[in-house]
């Protein structure tokens, strides 16, 4: 199945309030799954580097789990792809 960028965003935006609230590596690998298909998509459909840039710099953040960082990135994604 083929995910809308919709789908991806509401996924992703899932999985870093569940990081943000609980800080673990659960939650972590789910948001850096999300991650990985949003910046897939986003460089396949979108041909936006920069913004796929942002998305590969959630792993740094979700190993130290610096909420802080993670959620200021997840805020600037999210605004890049409303």
């Amino acid at each position: 199945m083929i995910e809308s960028k919709q789908q991806l965003l509401s996924a992703f935006s899932s999985a870093a309030r569940g990081f943000r609230d609980q800080p673990n590596a659960i939650t972590g690998i789910e948001l850096d799954d999300a991650a990985v298909a949003l910046k897939r998509y986003v460089l396949n459909e979108l041909h936006d580097q920069s913004t796929a840039s942002l998305l590969a710099g959630f792993a740094k953040g979700i190993r130290t789990l610096d909420t802080e960082s993670v959620a200021q990135m997840v805020a600037d994604v999210e605004q890049r792809l409303a």
